[in-house]
């Protein structure tokens, strides 16, 4: 019976000073009441029988819950302001600052088997293939965002373009995975390379830089216009209070395209280019994985009502390690036990996608 509802009312003010100068001010509140009832494992035995030996049952981590208070109400305020000054036809530059709070989901705060590896498996949320038990006295988390856009292009924004993102972000209460004695509990033990975690407030800085660009290379009436455009991200994420690095952070990656357009033909050539992980999360045992690159294809055909896409992705079928993916469980016994630890989910192999899109 757990439950999560939430109310927002929000304003907004948009304004133009000048021309050159406008700005944007928003300002939301939302209130999260959560709430579950008692809980109650598949059984309620103090232990389980397992052939010769026994396995902690469900009531006692039932009664440790059922005596807590489940209810609980957030008052979480978001803030964001932005300007956008425009100097010239070629020029273009936004600043801003945003606050932004997250309560914890149901899982999160809910999560309440801490004696049973197989429960605490079908807990995750993350990905990793390790066990969570929530924690009833999480905050929500708070980020505060600082970024700035510097945008150069030609007049009618046709030709060139190049745009440049830094930002930085304090995540107060930051919601993250600790060891289960951290927050006073005791969970199962594992032998089997996963862990057993749970979740606590501490604080994180989050920073990096979007780079993007695009040039048009020349044009006919007969072979039509040629491009290449490109994009660069580089995103870095700490845990300040353990000082460890957060989890799931997409390494260095960079995208580089050719662009041919005639008529209503778009045809493009994109090379994706991954660094190699490195910085993994140690509580989590997040993997490393190497660098990798693609070469896909897209092409795509325009009607008045209609649009046709097809592409072919990882076109050499080429075999990575997502850096996003997770670890892989997919093999070994059922429930999420008895699966070795240390292999990473593999990428998209080749994969031909078609769309049609009509419009009304």
């Amino acid at each position: 019976n757990g439950q999560r509802d939430k109310y927002d009312v929000f304003a907004e003010w948009d304004a133009k000073w000048s021309e050159q100068l406008q700005s944007q001010l928003g300002l939301r509140h939302s209130t999260v009441k959560m709430d579950a009832g008692d809980v109650v494992g598949y059984n309620n035995a103090v232990t389980i029988p397992m052939g010769m030996m026994t396995m902690p049952g469900y009531k006692p981590a039932a009664d440790a819950f059922n005596a807590l208070n489940h209810k609980n109400t957030d008052h979480n305020v978001d803030v964001t302001a932005t300007a956008r000054f425009k100097p010239n036809a070629g020029q273009t530059f936004e600043a801003g600052y945003a606050m932004k709070t997250r309560s914890p989901n149901v899982y999160e705060r809910f999560a309440w088997s801490n004696t049973n590896t197989m429960v605490m498996n079908m807990n995750n949320l993350y990905g990793d293939g390790n066990g969570y038990i929530g924690n009833l006295n999480l905050k929500p988390e708070t980020a505060h965002t600082l970024s700035a856009t510097a945008h150069w292009h030609d007049a009618k924004q046709q030709d060139w373009n190049f745009k440049l993102t830094p930002y930085f972000t304090y995540v107060d209460d930051y919601i993250d995975a600790v060891a289960c004695a951290r927050v006073g509990k005791t969970c199962a033990a594992r032998t089997d390379g996963f862990v057993n975690l749970s979740l606590d407030n501490e604080s994180a800085r989050i920073y990096g830089i979007d780079v993007s660009g695009r040039k048009v290379l020349g044009s006919s009436d007969g072979f039509g216009e040629f491009s290449v455009s490109g994009a660069l991200n580089y995103v870095r994420g700490k845990n300040n209070t353990s000082d460890d690095n957060l989890y799931n952070i997409m390494p260095l990656n960079a995208k580089v395209a050719i662009e041919h357009k005639l008529g209503a033909w778009t045809n493009s050539a994109q090379l994706k280019l991954v660094d190699s992980k490195d910085n993994v999360q140690a509580v989590r045992k997040e993997l490393k994985t190497a660098g990798y690159g693609l070469f896909n294809l897209y092409s795509s055909y325009e009607w008045k009502s209609a649009r046709l896409d097809l592409g072919v992705e990882n076109v050499f079928d080429k075999y990575y390690a997502d850096p996003l993916g997770g670890a892989y469980v997919g093999q070994g016994a059922t429930m999420g036990t008895g699966v070795s630890h240390g292999t990473q989910v593999p990428g998209m192999g080749r994969s031909i996608n078609v769309g049609l899109t009509l419009n009304y």
